[in-house]
């Protein structure tokens, strides 16, 4: 059985959930109306997190630091009480990634958490802060090295620092990247989000100007944090405290039914699209756009039937989160649709345009404008629907962890085409990872669609190696890339572990010890992951992947 999460680990309980996981799915999929289940079969669309379809929803950012306030402390000392919070966070994920499919993301970790210790009154001194430093140090290895997310992984957690400028807050931040920097390489738990803005921390005199820089080191070490640029064209309506990300890129912000936030909400689930499929169908533009239309509606019709479902059984799934309030404003399964957000991802812009058109959308600006057209009409339809229903949809640039894989050795064998060849389509609206593009030809590329996919989306610079101490190189192209309007962006390099004498670098054979038993860390779908695991178009897309090229970084048309 091949696996669609490099950071699964084989044991009896997993294996028992394997096969579990697979008979619910085939038997939600006997319960769609067959015109549903076909098309997901088939591949023409995919229904993500198929196993928990009527049941619960994908992921959350639960309203965390108020649960901490309300919780019984039996600690006499403030050493004491650091470790019972750090007890109730722990017991919190265990709980939520029981009840959820997705992952678990904490907004402002500094901010909140700095809020719940000067609430309970933990002064902030060099006793204190010694405790707390090895808390969270603890805190990072439970993480990595308990794998107890359904008997068979460690928990998807994200992390959002960089806004707290009070003594405890900028401490968290802090010690939460100096421990992570130091912890072993093999560890890549949890994503860790810091949010560039301004006047908290992206100018040399904003007051966590060294905190930004601590980040992009640790960055250039570990390939985490990644960045949420709050000050871009896509963000610019946000207010920086409310606005948080998901490792896996899900952004939920607007909402139509209460206060516009992360916190205290999350997605409650999603559906992509094979957009190649649908172009090596239709024999002209007009084709496609009905197909395309015909299909985000299938998609609308399958989330809608979830949500009767939901209604109906959901109680019986979520009764924690009702009874503790983490979600904001939610006392019903049916609350939680009104709160929470629905999106319609896609795969394979770029081989979608090269059927239509024989070239890449990066090539020439014709094929460029039809890419950023079909998502510009794919975000309209999205956006009628959100008025039509009352509900929160979105546009996802889907995270393609097994999909882009997928959707294409089903394409191969009924509809054969060229594009095929790699084994694998590109991830979401991503130019191709072998475009060979520099940093600035792929940031002015990919940063139109940062507004369009409002559901959620990242752009990737690849490096050919960890960049260690360039911390300008960081700031740089993160200064760029906030000006060209990208929301969320991140850095990957390959990150090579002997797993003989820990050597760590890029190599085929240890130059320390000769050995080839190497463990290689890569990132393709958001978080950090072992690449012996991939499924095989991960693998294909991983061994494609050719970095983007810093020459030229001063954008002469600015």
């Amino acid at each position: 059985m091949e696996r669609d999460n490099a950071a699964v680990r084989t044991s009896f309980a997993s294996e028992v959930y394997e096969k579990g996981v697979s008979q619910e799915k085939e038997r939600i999929l006997s319960m769609l109306p067959e015109k549903y289940s076909l098309l997901h079969r088939e591949g023409d669309i995919h229904i993500h997190d198929l196993e928990s379809f009527g049941k619960t929803y994908n992921c959350c950012t639960p309203d965390w630091a108020e649960q901490l306030l309300k919780k019984p402390y039996v600690s006499q000392t403030s050493c004491g009480m650091i470790a019972e919070v750090f007890q109730h966070i722990e017991l919190m994920i265990s709980y939520l990634a029981a009840i959820q499919s997705g992952g678990i993301g904490f907004g402002n970790f500094d901010i909140e958490l700095s809020t719940v210790f000067q609430h309970m009154n933990i002064q902030f001194c060099t006793e204190n802060v010694a405790y707390f430093n090895d808390t969270v140090r603890n805190f990072i290895y439970k993480i990595n090295q308990n794998y107890t997310r359904f008997c068979r992984e460690p928990y998807y957690i994200t992390l959002n620092i960089g806004l707290a400028t009070d003594s405890w807050g900028r401490k968290i931040t802090e010690l939460l990247l100096q421990n992570f920097m130091e912890m072993p390489m093999e560890f890549t738990r949890p994503n860790i989000v810091f949010k560039v803005n301004k006047k908290f921390n992206s100018l040399p005199e904003s007051p966590n100007y060294d905190l930004f820089q601590l980040s992009c080191r640790c960055t250039g070490k570990r390939m985490i944090p990644t960045y949420l640029l709050t000050d871009s064209q896509a963000n610019k309506n946000c207010i920086p405290e409310y606005i948080n990300i998901m490792g896996c890129r899900t952004r939920v912000y607007d909402n139509l039914n209460g206060e516009n936030t992360t916190l205290g909400r999350g997605n409650i689930a999603y559906i992509s699209l094979n957009l190649p499929r649908i172009a090596l169908k239709s024999s002209s533009m007009e084709e496609f756009y009905s197909e395309l239309k015909e299909k985000m509606k299938v998609c609308v019709q399958i989330l809608q039937f979830r949500n009767q479902l939901f209604q109906k059984e959901g109680t019986a799934y979520i009764g924690y989160i009702l009874k503790n309030k983490i979600w904001k404003n939610v006392t019903y399964p049916e609350d939680m649709l009104k709160q929470g957000s629905f999106s319609i991802g896609f795969i394979g812009l770029s081989e979608t345009v090269e059927v239509l058109t024989g070239t890449r959308p990066y090539q020439n600006k014709e094929a460029s404008s039809l890419a950023i057209e079909i998502v510009q009409y794919m975000r309209s339809f999205v956006d009628s629907v959100r008025t039509e229903t009352g509900l929160n949809f979105g546009l996802l640039a889907t995270p393609a962890e097994m999909l882009s894989g997928r959707f294409c050795t089903l394409d191969k064998v009924r509809f054969p085409h060229s594009i095929q060849n790699k084994s694998f389509y590109t991830n979401s609206f991503h130019v191709n990872v072998d475009s060979k593009l520099t940093i600035i030809e792929k940031i002015k590329h990919e940063a139109v669609y940062h507004s369009l996919c409002n559901g959620g989306c990242i752009t990737y610079i690849e490096f050919q190696e960890a960049p260690l101490e360039n911390v300008l190189a960081f700031q740089d192209i993160l200064e760029y890339a906030e000006k060209q309007g990208i929301s969320y962006m991140g850095f990957n390099y390959p990150l090579d572990i002997c797993r003989n004498c820990g050597k760590t670098g890029t190599f085929d054979v240890c130059p320390e010890c000769d050995s080839v038993n190497i463990k290689r860390i890569r990132r393709v779908s958001g978080y950090l992951e072992d690449a012996d695991g991939f499924t095989a178009g991960k693998k294909a897309e991983e061994k494609k992947r050719i970095a983007n090229n810093r020459e030229n970084m001063i954008d002469e048309s600015n």
